[in-house]
């Protein structure tokens, strides 16, 4: 079984942004089959939980779990997160484009990445509306999220991990 999302307390990943800034996610806490996840760039603590095999988290609405990544990873497999932000009804539009693949982050080599990319939608008057903005996840098994990218420009590559 492969695990895209290692969870264990003080399991840590570091992170470089396209403009040269640098944070971490580090897990601050762990109960059971959750763990606190804090991220420095925000200065926020969200919750990531185990349910089964699938990983929810509460990261896109404190205190509202939504499924990340579920335990059907197979190209092709699609699934929606429907979330509360300012206000706006938002929908994540999740898709597996590629599993098994070889991805270079940071001048490291990872096998076995996972590639999820995003569509961001909002619901107006009832209708989906299509906002035209992707991203793109990278996980890799055994490390966790390596690379994200967006149809915006924007990229958070991992440099270095400490997992336990």
């Amino acid at each position: 079984m492969k695990t895209y999302y290692p969870l264990a307390l003080n399991n840590e990943w570091h992170y470089q942004q396209k403009d040269g800034s640098t944070y971490t996610n580090k897990v601050t806490a762990a109960k059971g089959n959750e763990y606190n996840m804090h991220n420095s760039a925000a200065n926020s603590t969200s919750v990531v939980r185990k349910n089964g095999d699938l990983i929810e988290t509460d990261a896109l609405e404190k205190g509202v779990f939504q499924p990340w990544l579920p335990n059907e990873l197979e190209a092709g497999n699609k699934w929606t997160i429907p979330f509360k932000a300012n206000g706006l009804d938002c929908l994540l539009l999740m898709t597996v484009k590629e599993t098994g693949m070889s991805k270079e982050v940071s001048g490291k080599m990872y096998s076995n990445v996972l590639f999820i990319e995003a569509e961001n939608q909002i619901i107006m008057n009832g209708s989906q509306m299509a906002l035209n903005f992707f991203t793109q996840y990278y996980y890799a098994d055994g490390v966790g999220l390596i690379l994200t990218t967006s149809s915006a420009g924007d990229s958070h590559a991992l440099t270095t991990y400490k997992l336990n």
